[in-house]
């Protein structure tokens, strides 16, 4: 009885609720967030929310990074290395927003990078990287 609550308010079928098993998220804090702007509660929708919060999470790495790098660039500071992971920044105009996408159907959910970037944020962002499969619980494709 419990399982058909939980399949008939988030709307999928028992298998499909295994997407969630391995997110780091905290889903009372998702389902308080999606209740207090009207969202619909469903497990796609709680999904999108997950890879959204967590694509923000590596957008805000990034941007801190970058902001480090050009105020140690701008203070004469900057590192050879500080160097080239500023330029490959700036190069490929790293954005997590704009580079990762995800897709959300139950059991055929996916996360992805931009395949022409990936490599970059592997070597650079590797932690944040890490946070963001954590988080979401799934692999980056790409």
């Amino acid at each position: 009885m419990r399982n058909d609550l939980i399949r008939a308010i988030l709307n999928c079928g028992v298998d499909d609720l295994s997407i969630l098993d391995d997110s780091g998220a905290d889903m009372f804090k998702i389902v308080e967030q999606m209740r207090f702007e009207g969202l619909e509660l469903t497990l796609n929708r709680i999904m999108a929310e997950i890879f959204k919060e967590g694509i923000f999470r590596m957008d805000e790495a990034v941007k801190a990074e970058k902001k480090r790098l050009e105020t140690e660039e701008y203070e004469g500071t900057l590192t050879e290395a500080g160097f080239e992971q500023l330029e490959a920044i700036r190069r490929y105009n790293l954005s997590p927003q704009n580079d990762f996408t995800y897709y959300v159907n139950c059991l055929n959910t996916h996360l992805s990078c931009d395949s022409s970037k990936k490599e970059i944020y592997e070597e650079m962002f590797e932690q944040e990287m890490q946070n963001l499969m954590d988080y979401t619980g799934f692999d980056i494709e790409g």
